[in-house]
């Protein structure tokens, strides 16, 4: 009776630190736990970034980058986030992916532009990762973190008599209950969530929504092509990309309504906004240094052509990345556009 008792005041504490720590989300209206200030989550995200930029190899395609900041900029001036800091980075690396850190920084991997293709392709994916900004998603899965952990350790810490390894044993089951029934879920709901808000902003800032669909469908073929997930459902922090597409076609005709086509003042763009040549390069990995080099890929190059070519002298085996999987591979492996080579 008395362990039950603890457990109502901290399901109390829990509410109630809840309740005091509530926000709304933009355009959706979802009531969300937040316990991150704006300022802190933008600190955050700036500073991870800076971090990442440093490690990481930025696109040298002038082209390509223009039109990223030029969609980025026209997605960030409908977006409702108070004091963004608004940064639009083209990275190269071969991964169809793209991401967004608190407060508005938002990378793009080079791979994903051969799956949006077109300028709308691309602000759908801006729009997607903006709308996880505006809704504070990072800050939310924090602070959920930080309300689930607490709770957890003060639970377990009722049991006095329970020895080290049965506490251990508990929390871990616990934990694994709390990410299948409750974070997982979430996460697949914050997803979801920016598709909604990601669409209404493609839809502001002039470029038709049901552009939207046609993107998630070359996206569905592309992890199709790369052989699927086997990952259960269950276990998967997106949704799947069938019921993706189904959830936007039903969120469609709302969107359509706030779409306004871009006036005549607006400079023409080329579509498709990338030309070929953006992913036929080979990255190497200087096994000394850690140092990037880009080069050119040629057909037929192999992994031996390619590192003399860029001058590099390993000391051991190479390891080839292709499409975000690491493949076997010797010195006379043909190389593809967009393969990365390190060695061990």
């Amino acid at each position: 009776m008395k362990l039950w008792k603890h457990i109502q005041w901290l399901s109390l504490a829990a509410l109630m630190a809840g309740l005091t720590a509530c926000t709304t989300v933009p355009e959706t209206g979802r009531s969300q736990l937040n316990l991150i200030s704006p300022s802190m989550e933008r600190g955050m995200g700036r500073d991870a970034f800076i971090n990442l930029k440093g490690s990481a190899s930025l696109s040298s395609d002038q082209n390509a980058t223009a039109i990223l900041q030029r969609v980025g900029s026209r997605i960030a001036a409908v977006a409702d986030l108070p004091k963004a800091q608004w940064e639009f980075v083209l990275f190269e690396n071969s991964q169809a992916n793209a991401f967004c850190l608190p407060g508005g920084k938002v990378g793009v991997y080079t791979g994903m532009l051969q799956i949006t293709q077109t300028e709308a392709g691309l602000a759908t994916v801006l729009a997607h990762e903006v709308a996880h900004a505006v809704a504070h998603h990072g800050a939310e899965r924090i602070s959920r973190v930080l309300v689930v952990n607490g709770v957890g350790m003060a639970l377990i810490s009722q049991f006095t008599k329970m020895d080290a390894a049965s506490k251990n044993a508990l929390m871990l089951a616990y934990g694994l209950g709390t990410t299948l029934g409750t974070e997982l879920p979430h996460s697949r709901l914050q997803e979801s969530e920016a598709d909604r808000i990601g669409l209404i902003y493609m839809a502001r800032a002039g470029y038709d929504p049901a552009e939207a669909i046609k993107f998630w469908e070359r996206f569905a073929e592309y992890n199709r092509a790369q052989g699927g997930s086997s990952t259960p459902w269950f276990l998967r922090t997106h949704p799947l990309d069938e019921q993706r597409i189904e959830d936007l076609k039903r969120l469609l005709p709302e969107a359509q309504l706030q779409y306004r086509p871009r006036g005549k003042e607006d400079p023409p763009t080329p579509t498709p906004i990338l030309p070929k040549e953006i992913s036929k390069t080979i990255t190497l990995i200087n096994p000394k240094t850690g140092a990037r080099k880009v080069i050119e890929w040629k057909p037929g190059m192999t992994i031996y052509t390619a590192r003399r070519k860029a001058g590099i002298r390993p000391t051991g085996p190479p390891q080839l990345t292709r499409a975000g999987k690491l493949r076997p591979a010797k010195p006379a492996t043909t190389l593809k556009a967009g393969d990365v080579v390190r060695w061990k």
